[in-house]
């Protein structure tokens, strides 16, 4: 009840630093995801794990960093604006990834919240990322009812991005460790 008082007050949930911290990992995600895929030679395996182990691993470190509800649903709303104004991508996923994200961050504030349990990062990151992977195969549904057989082919690399996900996931807990030893994360 606080918040929202002090949200009615103009004193938003969110300072401005870490409004800026989310625009800034988002940014340095989408970039050096980017240079990845570019330096490897466009869209084979080993970058796309690549690409998927650097997003979540950043990701993870932007939640302890900013360990507060809504910072999910912000980074990705600003990655998918991103995206689409470098790439011209994503802007057909972005009201599933809202929800989904939406979605993944009321779970975690009821089991307690960032704040107090910031071990929920890793549940945030998987969830929201296989929310968004199984989001991205129903919409490729759509575009190949036809022809069903082309969906394996959606289903089979959704699922070794999600690899490197989980991937990403174990070097997140490993960087948020490091930056905490260096006292860049508190």
């Amino acid at each position: 009840m606080a918040s929202i008082r002090a949200f009615l007050n103009g004193r938003g949930f969110f300072e401005t630093s870490d409004l800026v911290t989310i625009g800034l990992f988002s940014a340095m995600t989408k970039a050096s995801t980017l240079i990845l895929a570019l330096a490897g030679g466009g869209m084979n395996p080993v970058t796309l794990l690549l690409r998927s182990a650097v997003h979540a691993a950043l990701l993870m470190v932007l939640l302890a960093k900013v360990p507060k509800t809504g910072v999910l649903t912000l980074f990705n709303i600003v990655g998918s604006l991103l995206a689409f104004f470098l790439m011209g991508q994503a802007m057909l996923a972005l009201p599933t990834i809202i929800v989904g994200t939406l979605a993944v961050e009321l779970l975690v504030r009821a089991l307690g919240g960032l704040e107090k349990h910031p071990g929920l990062g890793i549940l945030a990151v998987a969830a929201s990322e296989l929310f968004s992977r199984a989001a991205n195969i129903g919409l490729a549904y759509l575009g190949v009812r036809e022809q069903p057989g082309l969906l394996v082919m959606v289903v089979v690399i959704s699922a070794f991005s999600y690899l490197g996900i989980l991937i990403g996931l174990a070097g997140g807990i490993r960087m948020i460790k490091e930056l905490r030893h260096a006292g860049l994360i508190v």
